[in-house]
């Protein structure tokens, strides 16, 4: 409602505080992600897509903690045979990436772009003038 009333940092507060309860709300990194992408504000876009994807690998990276602790023989064989067949990253991450993620990175990769390149200087419009 904050949005459609025009009142842009009140949404932002409250998506943050969304995520704040809940780091795994993507629906709320999406709309902040938005907001700041209007508001051309590119370095705290940029951060916030830091912060989705950093949250969703800590979930991930927290369950295959888990998992391992309950099933630790399993855990060895198994980690060592998704290795062997390329299924795991330099971090034991899945190679495998969730559809969000993957769109988030490649947000992330359009952002820093956007960052490195200084903004085109627009071009003023010329206006005819007739004499009176």
């Amino acid at each position: 409602m904050q949005e459609l009333e025009g009142k842009t940092e009140d949404a932002i507060k409250s998506y943050s505080q969304v995520i704040s309860k809940d780091p795994l709300q993507s629906g709320a990194y999406n709309r902040l992600m938005i907001l700041y992408r209007k508001l051309k504000d590119h370095k705290k876009e940029l951060a916030v897509i830091k912060q989705a994807i950093g949250a969703y690998e800590k979930d991930i990276k927290d369950d295959q903690q888990t998992w391992k602790k309950a099933n630790r023989k399993s855990a060895r064989l198994s980690l060592s045979l998704a290795k062997s067949m390329g299924l795991l990253n330099d971090k034991d991450l899945p190679v495998y990436e969730d559809p969000q993620i993957l769109a988030w990175r490649k947000r992330q990769e359009t952002v820093q772009k956007k960052i490195k390149t200084p903004p085109k200087p627009q071009k003023k419009k010329v206006v005819a003038r007739t004499k009176k």
